[in-house]
């Protein structure tokens, strides 16, 4: 009688060579995801996350050519569509209940002024982003494509972008808004606990959804700047790379003029590059990085046009809650509110401060990733008359034309983001803002304190002490 049933032996390496099989396919894709071969790999995990989460309906796919490219899916639309109806649903029933989680904490007539200009400017900004996000799409699947178009238009002078990089970038900025956004969770969650209070699933969700909106919006619009940043860096080291050869030009003037004729830009940030096969003249360099330029400047209107909306809300968003933060704590430590509540002053202050610095921070991300760009951009025109100032002798004729032409590119072609013009996203705009909020958390001190006057007398105690108040 024949045995039947399979071999142990053969069974276990079966399994083995199973093993084996699925190891080397999760590590060969692991070494692919970290190591992009073109711009939109390196982009994939954010606009794959953004996409998840509703925030965009496109995603990264596959071209025929195996390069990587976005596109729109029906996915994204109806995903998009669900969020919204979602975050509505939830706005709607908090509101119609009544039930919000500053209200957990008192109730007066400045909370729930505060309660009302949140919820409205809360789901206004949510409509308005999802919004931009559908109808504005194509403004920043240009961008994205002008971007990579340009990193082809850097290898005519012999340079290639470490992706690797980008994509560290990348990961580095989602996994900072994970472990922020965890921190946050985990202190809201204790300081409900700990007095033994438990809000609905509708409210938390109402309270959490600006926040989760604003992080993924901000994450998308580092990427942006960072990857535009880094493309005028290498416009500047180009441009530092010629000023060093011109200078070695004038202190050697014994080499052939042939030799200064054919510049190759050799290795300017010390990164992984190629160069052609064909040396650039230096006034062909100068051409092309004016071009470059003023592609990125096209990439950045592009990027402006979709964030513009976005960029308003998540301002005005982060002002109020700022600002009625700062009372509540304020009034919670020198007033009486935080006795007729379940919650002590130190949950009480931990609660709305930790709130204010996790949106505030959304707001100084922005402002620096700006920042630092259009900085970067504006050194081009500073290197480029360091370059001219170096440049003499008639053989360099047209390269001090092609400078002069790209200094007055410069010029005419500023990047800027703002918030639909009414301010620029930069360093003044945090000192507008803590100049604003300071005036009006006076005007609310100041008519808190006009609807009870005993708070003089609490006001006087917490600053000056019992033995010197007299009444």
């Amino acid at each position: 009688m024949k045995p039947t049933g399979v071999h142990p032996e053969r069974k276990n390496w079966t399994n083995i060579m199973f093993v084996g099989s699925l190891t080397a396919m999760i590590t060969q894709s692991l070494r692919t995801f970290l190591n992009p071969k073109d711009f939109y790999a390196a982009q994939r995990p954010v606009l794959r996350i953004s996409f998840l989460v509703g925030m965009t309906p496109f995603t990264v796919v596959k071209g025929p050519t195996e390069l990587m490219l976005l596109r729109c899916t029906p996915f994204g639309y109806i995903n998009s569509s669900l969020h919204v109806i979602l975050f509505c649903s939830c706005y709607v029933n908090a509101l119609l209940k009544g039930e919000t989680i500053t209200r957990f904490f008192f109730r007066t007539d400045i909370s729930t002024l505060g309660d009302v200009l949140q919820f409205t400017i809360g789901i206004t900004a949510l409509i308005m982003t999802f919004f931009c996000s559908i109808f504005q799409r194509d403004k920043l699947i240009k961008s994205f494509h002008a971007l990579a178009s340009i990193d082809r238009r850097f290898k005519e002078i012999g340079m290639e972008t470490n992706y690797k990089s980008t994509l560290h970038y990348n990961l580095l900025v989602m996994c900072a808004k994970v472990i922020i956004t965890t921190l946050y969770l985990a202190v809201c969650l204790a300081v409900f606990i700990s007095s033994s209070t438990y809000p609905s699933v509708t409210t938390w969700l109402a309270f959490l959804m600006p926040y989760f909106m604003m992080s993924m919006v901000v994450v998308v619009f580092l990427c942006f700047v960072n990857q535009t940043k880094h493309r005028f860096h290498l416009l500047n080291k180009v441009l530092k790379h010629l000023r060093q050869a011109a200078l070695e030009k004038r202190h050697s003037p014994e080499r052939r003029p042939s030799y200064w004729h054919a510049i190759k830009i050799q290795r300017p940030l010390g990164i992984a590059s190629t160069y052609s096969n064909n040396d650039k003249s230096m006034p062909d360099v100068v051409s092309t990085v004016a071009e470059i330029q003023d592609a990125l400047c096209e990439a950045c209107s592009y990027a402006q046009d979709y964030f513009t909306i976005q960029m308003l809300t998540i301002v005005t968003v982060v002002f109020l809650i700022v600002l009625f933060n700062s009372y509540y704590v304020l009034d919670a430590v020198i007033g009486t509110t935080s006795h007729d509540t379940p919650f002590s002053k130190g949950q009480f202050a931990l609660f709305f401060l930790c709130q204010a610095m996790v949106y505030g921070s959304g707001v100084f991300n922005i402002v620096y990733g700006s920042s630092s760009m259009m900085r970067e951009n504006d050194n081009i025109g500073v290197n480029v008359h360091k370059l001219l100032n170096v440049t003499s002798g008639p053989e360099s004729h047209e390269l001090a034309t092609k400078l002069m032409h790209l200094s007055q590119q410069m010029v005419h072609r500023r990047v800027r983001f703002t918030a639909c013009g009414l301010f620029s996203l930069d360093f003044t705009l945090i000192f507008t803002l803590v100049g604003a909020a300071t005036t009006y958390l006076v005007i609310l001190v100041q008519y808190q304190l006009s609807m009870d006057d005993t708070r003089h007398e609490t006001i006087a105690r917490a600053f000056l002490g019992n033995e010197t108040w007299i009444s």
